[in-house]
């Protein structure tokens, strides 16, 4: 594969990926969060389809790691063109900036929605035909805080990291 083709396949997949993470985040932390908590049980069997049935969990980390590797790769490919000198560019400050609160963002959507997502899911296997008990029900609650809580940061960094994307070429 020529370097042209290469550096447009590259650029395909980082932006499209891209789109379909940050939304997704956006769309997350904003809305469907937010909607699931204020509706309760409905909401909550809602948001649980949407991560078990349809596994956006799955999409969302092939989206957030196609993102991360093409742009490590295109990163590389022009510190390697430039022996290391564009790396030290406001280009490549700019764009290793935006690529590292994307590295953030993952690790931050894993670790703290994710781990209190799949938690959640376990506890709802458990809750029986009269509903969660009441300690259930208080487990629920504070992992629904803490997955808001990691949706937001998840969608700040990416925010971080799409500013940086979109104004790297420019400072």
């Amino acid at each position: 594969m020529d370097e042209r083709t290469l550096t447009i396949l590259l650029r395909l997949i980082h932006i499209l990926a891209g789109i379909f993470w940050v939304g997704s985040a956006f769309l997350m932390a904003g809305f469907l969060i937010p909607t699931m908590r204020a509706t309760g049980a409905e909401g909550g069997r809602f948001v649980q389809t949407l991560m078990e049935r349809q596994r956006l969990p799955l999409y969302l980390g092939v989206a957030g790691a196609l993102t991360v590797l093409s742009g490590a790769g295109m990163y590389a490919r022009m510190v390697a063109a430039t022996h290391g000198a564009w790396a030290g560019t406001g280009p490549g400050m700019a764009f290793g900036a935006g690529g590292l609160a994307a590295i953030v963002a993952g690790f931050t959507g894993s670790m703290i929605s994710g781990a209190a997502g799949r938690r959640m899911g376990v506890i709802g296997q458990t809750v029986g035909p009269g509903g969660p008990s009441p300690e259930q029900r208080a487990e629920m609650g504070r992992l629904q805080a803490r997955i808001a809580l990691g949706a937001k940061l998840t969608a700040l960094f990416l925010a971080i990291a799409a500013g940086l994307m979109a104004i790297a070429r420019y400072v």
